[in-house]
């Protein structure tokens, strides 16, 4: 994102009210336990590459949901490499995901930078299958409130509004792609910092889902808050650095599976071989535990 689109943030956002990656994480994927969910998803993130690895994980998805039944795919964006152009979707979006949409799975998605390319998105947002109503949009299931925004042109106006949870929202979820906190090579975002944090806790904001670098990363608690970054759905992966913010990071390909319950939300990534790691849980306010390789 450049840096006019930083400073952009920097003005929406300024009118609002105001470890070494996994080094210590101990062995096992582990697994979530058996309780009754209010909500059960996945999430997929810089996948659109359409090669072997986006395939991979596709295919794991579908055996994982096998025995851990799931029925709606958000996405943080970069659906559609490299432009975000409807001549891609078959090749990047509906070849790859041909299991998943032929069972039932509905996406949810948010827009990245590579989908911005071609028209700021509009394919994207005007084919159903992405289950896009717009560029910024909320949707609401079963207590869970996702606010899916479009982060390459931050509406901070729009995002405090959207923030808003209604009766009935147990949980809030923001989806976007660049990330507040990252250590890879694209790194945290400028301008979103410390604008969106703060917001981000006034509105009681539960767990943040980033992409843009190609790794799986899971920061400390910030203010009850986790900040997750989930790259890994098939381009080309990068590396985990080093950031003082770190609880964990891994560049492996992946997807995120997550069970939103009544009081705790449990997160857990899954290779494209199909095994957990990386398992963490939140209850928003007192965060559970370090995530499990």
């Amino acid at each position: 994102m450049g840096r006019g689109v930083a400073a952009m943030a920097v003005l929406l956002l300024a009118a609002a009210p105001s470890g070494h990656p996994g080094s210590a994480a101990p062995p096992g994927g582990g697994s979530v336990p058996p309780r009754r969910d209010v909500l059960r998803f996945a999430v997929l993130g810089d996948f659109g590459w359409g090669g072997t690895a986006q395939r991979d994980v596709a295919r794991a998805m579908c055996r994982y949901r096998r025995d851990h039944p799931f029925r709606f795919v958000v996405t943080t964006g970069d659906n559609v490499y490299p432009d975000g152009s409807r001549a891609r979707f078959r090749a990047a979006f509906f070849g790859p995901n041909r299991c998943l949409l032929a069972n039932g799975a509905r996406f949810h998605a948010a827009l990245g930078n590579h989908d911005y390319v071609t028209r700021r998105g509009r394919p994207e947002v005007r084919e159903p299958a992405f289950g896009m109503p717009r560029r910024n949009y909320v949707w609401r299931r079963k207590g869970v409130r996702f606010v899916m925004v479009d982060s390459n042109r931050l509406r901070g106006r729009w995002l405090r509004r959207a923030l808003v949870a209604e009766r009935g929202d147990r949980w809030t979820i923001a989806v976007f792609h660049h990330p507040v906190l990252s250590p890879g090579p694209h790194g945290s975002t400028p301008g979103f910092r410390p604008g969106l944090p703060r917001l981000f806790r006034r509105r009681g904001v539960d767990l943040v889902l980033n992409g843009h670098d190609h790794i799986y990363f899971v920061s400390k608690a910030r203010k009850g808050i986790r900040y997750v970054v989930t790259g890994g759905g098939g381009a080309p992966l990068y590396a985990c650095g080093r950031r003082a913010f770190t609880s964990f990071c891994r560049a492996r390909y992946h997807f995120v599976y997550v069970a939103a319950r009544r009081r705790r939300i449990w997160v857990r990534a899954v290779t494209a071989e199909g095994r957990p790691f990386g398992l963490f849980s939140t209850d928003g306010r007192r965060p559970a535990g370090r995530p499990r390789q």
